[in-house]
């Protein structure tokens, strides 16, 4: 079995009738209906959309993205059962992800690929993928012999073509111009 990866928070309790507001870490939470999920404990979580940033209703600003929504989860039927789901991380296994197309990959997918440079030598590996809102770093930690000059021996790069022009998730590396 393979790594769980976190795909969504639940926030607090929505309402009176068990309902609870979640945070995904996706694409699209629509997805999140797909998925089997489940907790840290492997406590499995079944639930139904109910409102998200598109519903007229949704009690969300317009401003916020995508990853904000309702859900009904099934068994909590009532506020003081879903207030205590707060704070529940609900993971999935990445097989249960779709098939990604040739050129397409999952972030998760690029966390632990081995950093090679323009003359196909090792020089690191990708250790996290970061994204604050203002564009996704790759986060390296270099071998010793290789930390680039004024750099630490950990460091996040823009994730953009100019530094990684090529990105092989079969052969499990990434190539890092700098």
């Amino acid at each position: 079995m393979t790594t769980p990866i976190l795909i969504a928070k639940i926030l607090s309790a929505n309402g009176i009738k068990g309902e609870v507001k979640i945070v995904y870490f996706g694409d699209n939470y629509k997805n999140l209906e797909k998925y089997p999920l489940h907790d840290k404990n492997q406590k499995p979580y079944s639930l139904k959309i109910i409102k998200g940033k598109n519903d007229p209703n949704n009690i969300f600003k317009k401003n916020l993205k995508d990853q904000f929504f309702v859900a009904k989860i099934s068994g909590v039927d009532d506020r003081d059962t879903a207030e205590s789901l707060a704070g529940i991380e609900l993971f999935t296994f990445r097989e249960n992800f779709s098939k990604t197309k040739k050129n397409e990959f999952y972030v998760v997918d690029l966390i632990g690929l081995k950093v090679l440079n323009t003359q196909k030598q090792e020089i690191g590996k990708v250790v996290n993928v970061l994204d604050y809102g203002a564009g996704t770093l790759i986060e390296i930690d270099f071998l010793p012999d290789f930390i680039p000059e004024n750099f630490q021996q950990i460091a996040n790069f823009p994730f953009k073509d100019q530094f990684f022009p090529i990105v092989d998730i079969e052969n499990k590396f990434i190539i890092f111009d700098y």
